[in-house]
């Protein structure tokens, strides 16, 4: 007997590959502030540290992105 469900499987590696993208980004957003914590101790250029400031607030806003959003894949 067939089943009128529809194949969840191209939704649910969406999501797993969803999640781990932005999984990855918050990663390197806090990476991005080590590093700016580092150079802020040491004294470093403050154009550089206001740069990885900037960068770090990019990633976070790219990992909340779209969240909500439904992708339609054929």
């Amino acid at each position: 007997m067939a089943c009128d469900f529809p194949d969840d499987r191209p939704r649910a590696v969406a999501d797993h590959a969803q999640r781990a993208v932005r999984d990855w980004l918050e990663t390197q957003a806090r990476v991005t502030g080590y590093w700016r914590d580092v150079l802020l101790s040491s004294g470093g250029s403050l154009a550089l540290i206001e740069a990885l400031d900037d960068h770090a607030r990019f990633l976070e806003a790219a990992a909340h992105r779209g969240e909500g959003d439904v992708l339609q894949i054929q």
